[in-house]
Parts: structure tokens; sequence; C-alpha cells
């Protein structure tokens, strides 16, 4: 259950979007969350996300971006509803990993384990707040996979490649037996395969469900590119002819756009 700072159950959350162009933001009050929806435990047992310094050009640590959905997802989960405080008190968690890891406080084996911890109440805090099912294991994944290139960067190349591999697998099937005429128990092989493969590895799931949500998505991914690409196209041409030159930033500001976030941060 997330509770506020007084451990009662919350109902508001407070964020301020400072700067005012850059889509980060500051939680103004603290926040916290336990596993389950009994009474409150004591403050000691409960994952608290603390109120972010005022600042008005906050560093990373102070400030968070709510889910980091990637831009081609857009239309279909949202960095902000139902999915904020899991996603503010989950920011705040993966930090305390990364600085730790950075500084050499702990290893990278000792940051994996303990983000499969955080990522695992990530999941569960978005199944509270009545999350789609489909939807919290794919934000879930994005996150699992995300910890591998933070922490243990041969890893998530590893994962990657078993994931893209699969993905193949699953979306090739249908395809070689349309075009080829393979036999049936050929497909059955291709989109089994990713299952059994994965089953062997201690993250199994997360292969699972990159290999199969993937290929899910993947028709996703092609509409959403071929209607951005040209949308994005034309809207930079435009830019450039009216406010290239005056050097005002680029059309649009992302939350994976770094560069942008500078330029917001220094006007």
């Amino acid at each position: 259950m997330f509770v506020d700072s007084d451990r009662a159950k919350l109902t508001t959350i407070e964020l301020a979007q400072v700067p005012i162009a850059a889509p980060t933001f500051q939680l103004r009050q603290t926040i916290g969350y336990y596993e389950g929806m009994g009474e409150a435990p004591p403050s000691a047992e409960i994952t608290w996300a603390h109120r972010h310094e005022p600042d008005l050009h906050p560093e990373p640590g102070n400030r968070t971006d709510l889910a980091s959905v990637p831009t081609l997802f857009w239309s279909l989960i949202a960095s902000y509803g139902r999915q904020t405080a899991p996603a503010v008190v989950h920011d705040s968690e993966c930090w305390k990993v990364y600085s730790d890891h950075q500084s050499g406080l702990i290893d990278s084996r000792e940051a994996v384990a303990r983000r499969v911890r955080i990522d695992r109440a990530f999941r569960l805090g978005l199944r509270e707040l009545e999350v789609a099912p489909f939807r919290s294991w794919l934000m879930w994944t994005f996150v699992s996979l995300e910890r591998y290139q933070k922490h243990a960067v041969a890893a998530f190349v590893g994962y990657l490649v078993l994931a893209a591999f699969g993905l193949a697998l699953i979306v090739g099937a249908p395809v070689a037996a349309l075009a080829f005429g393979l036999p049936w128990w050929v497909g059955a092989v291709m989109l089994t395969a990713p299952l059994v493969t994965s089953l062997l590895g201690r993250q199994w799931r997360v292969l699972v469900w990159a290999s199969y949500a993937g290929a899910l998505l993947v028709p996703v991914v092609i509409l959403q590119l071929a209607a951005y690409v040209p949308y994005v196209l034309l809207e930079n041409v435009i830019w450039f002819a009216i406010d290239g030159r005056k050097k005002r930033g680029s059309p649009v500001i992302g939350p994976i756009d770094v560069k942008n976030i500078r330029r917001a941060s220094t006007t």
C-alpha cells in the first residue's frame, strides 16, 4: 500500500515540474510503500521516497521523470496516472542503488540483487493501484532490462541478444509457415523454443516477456514509426525554418532527450 509521510493511505501526490520546460519533476511531499493492504507497519519497514530538495535546476537523484516510457509506446503507456506513485518510489530506490554502486559501496552483483527486489515491488505496486496485469508485467520487463544495462552490461547484452533471437523466432514462425509452407511442427518449435530456453535461466520471466510481449509489440512499433517518422521530419523542417537559426532548442522536449533537458535547465 502507498502511504503519505504520516503513514496514512496516500490520496494525493504533490509534484512540481522543474524546470518549467523540462520533463522532470520534484516530489514535494514524502510518500512510502509497503507490501500488502493491511495496517501500516513501523516507518522503518516502509520504503520511503523522500521529498526532493527544492531546486530550479535539480540534478539526478533530486528529481524524477515519473514512468520512463520509450517514445514509441507513449500511445500505449502514459508516464503518469495510476503508475505515478510506483514510478516515483521506484526512481528513488533505483537512485540509491546506482549511487552506492558508482561510489563502490556495493558491487555489481549486489546492485542487481537489490534491483531485483525493487523491480518486484514496483510491479506489485502497479497491481495494487489496479494497473492492468499485462501492462504491469510489460513495465516490469522494461525496468528489469534496465537494471542490467546500469549494473551489469555484459548480462544486459546477453539478455538483449537472447530476447531478440526469441522475438525473431516468434515473429518468424507464422511468416515462415505462410511464405515457405513449412510443416506445422516447425512453426510450433519456433514458437515454443524461446519459452523452453528461457526456463533454463534464473531470470526466465524477463526473457519470456521480452520475447513474447516484444513480438506482440512489433506491429505497434511498425505502425508508430510509419506515423511518427514523417511527423517528426515535417516538424523539424518547420522548426529549422522558423526557430532553428535562433538556436531555440529543438521542437520537442521528451524524457529521453538529454540534450534538451540540459538546454531547458539553462534557460
